[in-house]
């Protein structure tokens, strides 16, 4: 399975603080099956995570190391979280961000976003030839009617959903929200959008989808291939 969104890159954001906590998460992450780990540190001026993609990928290149010598059977990939504004287009075109791969971006936007503006960022990279997924679809307030979750994925978008979200920790309103986005089939990943260890959150929302929706639903959104396709 695939975990596309993560903080386990340390010192760079509000995710793990070392190397230590950044492993044991991939160990848990790996025992519940989960055999790509994509690491997404923030890019997020105004909170002031911007790492640049140089000092991530020395700090990812030692986690790796150290992953390898513990022979902990996972592939790990280095991308960003990227909140959206102003200067991302620019930010992409000059390589201050990274892709998930294949022109996958993990976007993400305030949580009171209005929604012309969602739609016209994910109009603007698609326009570009980009992947927009957005991340967490469910905290965007303003992103609560399914025909506008449909109408971003018509133009391009991707949707991506929390873990623990589908275990139902939340509001009523999230768990209402969270099951129509099933019925309706328009969730691409699940991911666990992990910065602390948070024990089995992946495997047991597969098997809750499993058993009330279907395994096939449950394969194609905790599994989902697209990510690796050019």
């Amino acid at each position: 399975m695939i975990d596309i969104h993560t903080h386990l890159l340390p010192f760079v954001d509000d995710g793990v603080d070392d190397f230590e906590q950044a492993i044991e998460i991939i160990k848990s992450l790996f025992s519940q099956g989960i055999n790509h780990i994509f690491i997404t540190p923030h890019y997020y001026r105004t909170r002031n995570f911007l790492s640049t993609v140089s000092e991530n990928e020395k700090i990812f290149a030692e986690l790796k190391k150290k992953v390898e010598y513990l022979s902990i059977d996972v592939s790990l990939h280095l991308g960003n979280e990227i909140f959206y504004d102003k200067n991302t287009l620019k930010n992409i075109e000059k390589g201050f961000v990274l892709p998930l791969m294949n022109k996958f971006y993990l976007i993400e936007f305030s949580v009171n976003e209005s929604v012309y503006n969602i739609t016209e960022a994910i109009y603007n990279m698609v326009a570009k030839g980009y992947k927009p997924i957005i991340a967490h679809i469910e905290r965007y307030s303003n992103l609560s009617k399914i025909e506008d979750i449909k109408l971003i994925k018509k133009i391009g978008a991707f949707i991506q959903v929390n873990a623990y979200t589908i275990l139902s920790q939340g509001s009523f309103l999230n768990k209402r929200f969270i099951k129509k986005l099933l019925k309706n089939n328009v969730i691409d990943f699940i991911a666990t959008d992990s910065h602390r260890m948070h024990i089995n959150h992946f495997i047991k929302a597969y098997k809750y989808i499993e058993k009330k929706y279907s395994q096939e639903l449950a394969d194609k959104i905790f599994n989902n291939q697209i990510i690796f396709e050019k």
